[in-house]
């Protein structure tokens, strides 16, 4: 469709409304490079100009190629699409177009001179007063996107279209109407989306995964079988046989490995995570390479910023963190390292080796029972 040349007529602001992920202009420039038209302005366009008077993002490139080609062979002035035939004369010429006609025309070019200003389809109804020729293709309802309203309705319509077409290829969506999927997310065949779920541009999920509910994934590539529940992943990657949540944060740059567990109110951040480490809560990872089956107690912190730089901590396969350590970057952790509960890492520890850093328990017998003593007797002198 070379050809022709699409002019984008209407108010700039209708085509920058958000829909589903995207400007309702974004969707029609997709469906119109897709389909072979070249964008210009009318000095510059060939013979056959398509006219677009307001953004239709529900309108496909094979709906676009059909107006066109039907143009074409029709030789009309003006070709319209029209969601049901316009009433004709004695010599089968349309009469008059409906005011719901889809504010998408394709026109000859030495006919535009005949197209006053204003909305299209008026326009192109006061054309055919003047002697233009028209005629109809007909065509599904679509939403034009002229007003937020506008927008709304077309963005439930096109997400009950992708979601039926991911239902229809084996995905399992529990409540459409509460999910929303980008246009371009591939999803494996057996995957469950559970409610509240928004899947974002540049995702790709396995097969037999379970993502939600109430989750959102943005630029996210998610393994087979991996379980992402009520959490949040960006820019990342989660391998096979994982499970991510409840209340996960994946913060862009991470590569978290196969058969993982990154669990409750955990945080992750520009962090590299080895087949088979559990990260099972509280527990904050920045700027880190952590080995492959690695135990992370609760509470522990990679401390990564100094209030000026960022620094990389590195940590060996096989290790054990105790609960409430931190990690105070740069250090290194060898393999089998072990932490003990509340040690605070400030050097690099070699394998097999176990980290204690804290102070020596002391116990002064007694001093809990005098105090209670204490404190009641001031309390009986208030009164």
């Amino acid at each position: 469709m070379s050809q022709i040349t699409t002019i984008l007529r209407g108010a700039q602001k209708t085509y920058e409304t958000p829909v589903l992920f995207q400007s309702a202009g974004a969707w029609v420039r997709q469906a119109l490079a897709e389909a072979g038209f070249s964008e210009g302005v009318v000095e510059t366009a060939g013979d056959n100009v398509l006219l677009i008077g307001a953004p239709c993002p529900e309108l496909t490139a094979a709906e676009y190629q059909r107006l066109a080609e039907s143009h074409l062979a029709i030789g009309a002035d003006f070709t319209v699409f029209a969601t049901h035939m316009p009433p004709r004369d004695a010599d089968d010429r349309i009469t008059r177009l409906a005011p719901d006609t889809i504010p998408v025309v394709c026109a000859r070019r030495e006919a535009l001179p005949a197209l006053p200003e204003g909305d299209l389809i008026t326009a192109v109804g006061q054309a055919m007063a003047a002697g233009k020729t028209v005629e109809a293709v007909l065509s599904e309802p679509v939403v034009p996107v002229v007003d937020g309203m506008t927008a709304f309705e077309a963005q439930k319509r096109l997400c009950a279209r992708i979601n039926m077409r991911h239902i229809a290829a084996g995905v399992q969506i529990f409540a459409p109407d509460s999910v929303y999927i980008a246009p371009d997310a591939r999803i494996g065949a057996g995957t469950v989306i559970l409610p509240g779920t928004i899947i974002r541009a540049g995702c790709t999920i396995g097969a037999g995964c379970t993502i939600g509910p109430n989750s959102l994934l943005e630029k996210a590539t998610v393994g087979d079988r991996t379980q992402v529940n009520s959490s949040q992943i960006y820019e990342s990657s989660v391998g096979a046989d994982a499970t991510v949540g409840p209340f996960a944060y994946i913060r862009p740059g991470c590569a978290v490995g196969d058969k993982t567990r990154i669990g409750d109110f955990v945080e992750l951040k520009k962090a590299e995570i080895g087949n088979g480490t559990k990260v099972s809560h509280l527990t904050y990872i920045g700027d880190a390479t952590v080995g492959e089956r690695v135990n992370f107690g609760c509470g522990t912190v990679v401390v990564n910023y100094d209030g000026y730089h960022k620094y990389h901590t590195y940590i060996g396969d096989d290790c054990f963190l105790g609960c409430n350590t931190n990690l105070v970057s740069p250090v290194k952790l060898g393999d089998r390292v072990f932490t003990a509960a509340g040690t605070t890492v400030t050097k690099d520890v070699p394998d097999g080796a176990l980290a204690v850093a804290r102070a020596r328990q002391v116990n002064l017998e007694g001093w809990n029972d005098k105090r209670r003593a204490r404190m009641a007797g001031e309390k009986d002198g208030d009164k």
